[in-house]
């Protein structure tokens, strides 16, 4: 395991205020959509984008107060996007003890599960999480996510999707002080900053996280209304597919508007639920921040 028994990024959490619209907007894009799922005790409803990989995203809905989605509902009051990163973890309870131990304000582990319709009828993917709240400079919830049933949630045929995305390739953080925000993560994953330009670039071992202020991310996403959120706050994300005329092809299929240009396919949050995406072959960061 990493630093904190943290092994990268398990998956992005998309907060949104109609699932269906949701999921529909990302089917358009070329996205194969997990069914229905439901976090009973939590109140909460999602579909899940699963990628070969080994991370996903989760498209999530609030259906009724509850404390542990507090963050998530507060969220919604102002914008959709993304709203959590998880971080993988082979044991979500030593974790816990690991960043007690560092002085993170990491909470008590929860456990809970939703039901997966497969052929044979359904299983329950069971999952714990560690908080870790009150840390400012990441800009948006992080918590450690163990998988109990991996097998229950990646399934061969929710992996392969349309616009061929593999998996994800970074995680875009929008600050006005990139140095500290990527210092802070940096810390959390035991890695040293990376300087690429105006941007910072934290290893995290799986995808990197690309920090940046408005007017770098402004060149990659001309005039996306996510950039006037306050920062600093988890804004998009690049992902990484195996062809990317492919990509085009489903892209232009959902008649979202779409900027090409320098082998990366840039869809506006307006069109993806308030999260700002980027497509690409390769993880390129100069064609995305000069």
């Amino acid at each position: 395991m990493g630093a904190h028994g943290i092994n990268g990024i398990d998956h992005l959490v998309i907060v949104v205020r109609d699932l269906e619209k949701a999921q529909d907007a990302y089917r358009r894009m070329g996205f194969t959509i997990s069914p229905k799922g439901r976090h009973g005790e939590l109140k909460s409803a999602n579909h899940t984008i699963m990628f070969g990989a080994g991370d996903y995203l989760e498209l999530l809905a609030i259906e009724q107060p509850h404390p542990f989605t507090a963050f998530f509902s507060d969220v919604l009051k102002t914008r959709e996007g993304i709203a959590a990163a998880a971080l993988k973890t082979d044991d979500a309870r030593a974790a816990q003890r690991l960043l007690v131990e560092a002085g993170y304000p990491a909470g008590e582990p929860v456990e809970f599960g939703r039901p997966v319709e497969l052929p044979g009828g359904a299983q329950q993917a069971r999952f714990t999480t560690t908080p870790i709240d009150g840390v400012p400079e990441w800009g948006g919830r992080v918590f450690l996510c163990q998988h109990h049933t991996p097998e229950v949630v990646w399934r061969p045929e929710l992996i392969q999707h349309d616009n061929t995305v593999t998996g994800l390739a970074a995680l875009v953080v929008a600050a006005d002080d990139p140095d500290a925000t990527a210092a802070s993560y940096a810390r959390l994953f035991g890695t040293a900053v990376e300087a690429r330009g105006p941007a910072r670039v934290v290893p995290t071992g799986s995808a990197p996280i690309v920090v940046a202020d408005p007017a770098a991310l402004h060149w990659g996403w001309t005039g996306d209304p996510a950039l006037a959120v306050p920062r600093p706050f988890l804004a998009g994300m690049v992902l990484t597919v195996a062809d990317l005329e492919r990509a085009q092809q489903a892209l232009q299929k959902s008649k979202f508007p779409t900027v090409v240009g320098n082998g990366v396919l840039r869809v506006s949050s307006a069109s993806a639920c308030g999260a700002m995406l980027a497509f690409a072959k390769e993880f390129d960061l100069g064609a995305l921040i000069p």
